[in-house]
């Protein structure tokens, strides 16, 4: 098959890789319809997370099963499915706990530690994706739902409801949005399903304003000044950088919350613990359990709760594999315009 394979910083690949195959009893393996390019996977591109190479990318990915183990349950071959970024047993501690990301046997998809020479798990960025844990991993996709939509909910819609959910949003909540990448844009949504009174949504991309307005959000530059006096109950970090961090904290009122959603390559966060002291911050961060998060997320996209952005979102949909070596270029040099990519192996 074709696959998107991670070679070294600044260089991804599109090349022939070995079909995968049902290895484990309770492995599947699904026809990929839609993958997705995410924020994250930038990372290894640019340096910032070390990275094996040899590895497919991606992990967003949507598709219909074509083979499952013995022991899988829960889907069929020709059953339409989202696959969750991390693979989850829904057994040990941390998943019965909602901690799906932390099982104890999972996988991030699309990525392998750069010493181990085993690799990685192979990503979605492919024809055909492999994928362990299939019970505990795979959602059926609701009908009705797009492929380009189902991307989103294999990672950043949930992961931005887990944002928000951290961050205490009820009816009358005024909170701040930092970063209006997908992830970023998807939690205006989730704010604005949750009963927020204000969202404020902050970066420095006029596209991403512009949609973040068109989300019902009041939109602002990060060097504004009125920032500092805002006084919300909460902001949403998605941005990443220690600035982002520091920005969050002086937007707050004394006892707000600081949910940081950004995955972080730091030695440290950038709100001192000075600042986090004398004005009472909560400070929350760490990686979405999406598959637990899904279990709320898909019921309010069905009655009508939350709305999915994927017209905001998905910028770039559809793109052929042959397209993302030059995609992960302009996606990283932060393109106008381009917020989500998704491809169609």
């Amino acid at each position: 098959m074709r696959g998107v394979v991670f070679e070294e910083p600044g260089r991804v690949v599109v090349g022939e890789v070995p079909d995968p195959q049902v290895l484990e009893a309770t492995d599947a393996v699904i026809q990929v319809t839609r993958a997705g390019l995410c924020g994250s996977d930038l990372h290894p591109w640019t340096g910032a997370e070390p990275a094996g190479s040899g590895v497919v990318c991606g992990h967003e990915a949507t598709g219909q099963v074509v083979a499952v183990g013995d022991d899988v349950r829960t889907v069929a071959p020709g059953d339409d499915v989202i696959a969750c970024f991390t693979t989850s047993c829904g057994r040990c501690g941390p998943c019965r706990e909602g901690l799906t990301a932390r099982c104890v046997h999972g996988q991030l998809f699309g990525w392998g530690p750069p010493d181990n020479p085993a690799g990685g798990l192979h990503g979605g960025q492919a024809e055909l994706l492999r994928v362990p844990l299939a019970d505990g991993t795979l959602v059926p996709r609701p009908t009705g739902i797009s492929a380009d939509a189902a991307v989103l909910l294999a990672d950043n819609m949930p992961t931005a409801w887990y944002a928000a959910r951290r961050a205490e949003v009820l009816p009358g909540t005024r909170v701040g949005v930092i970063g209006l990448g997908a992830v970023g844009l998807c939690a205006i949504a989730a704010c604005r399903a949750l009963g927020a009174a204000e969202v404020v949504a902050v970066d420095p991309v006029p596209s991403r304003r512009a949609a973040a307005d068109r989300l019902g959000a009041r939109t602002t530059t990060p060097d504004d000044a009125a920032l500092a006096d805002t006084g919300l109950d909460a902001v949403i970090e998605a941005a990443g950088p220690s600035a982002a961090q520091r920005l969050a904290a002086s937007m707050l009122r004394p006892g707000g919350v600081v949910s940081i959603i950004a995955v972080q390559t730091a030695e440290a966060f950038g709100i001192s613990p000075v600042t986090a002291y004398d004005r009472n911050l909560t400070i929350r961060a760490g990686r979405a359990p999406v598959r637990a998060v899904l279990e709320e997320v898909l019921p309010a996209i069905v009655d009508g709760r939350l709305q999915l952005p994927v017209e905001e979102v998905v910028t770039h949909p559809r793109l052929p594999l042959a397209d993302a070596p030059d995609a992960y270029a302009r996606f990283a040099a932060r393109e106008e315009g381009m917020v989500k990519v998704t491809f169609a192996p």
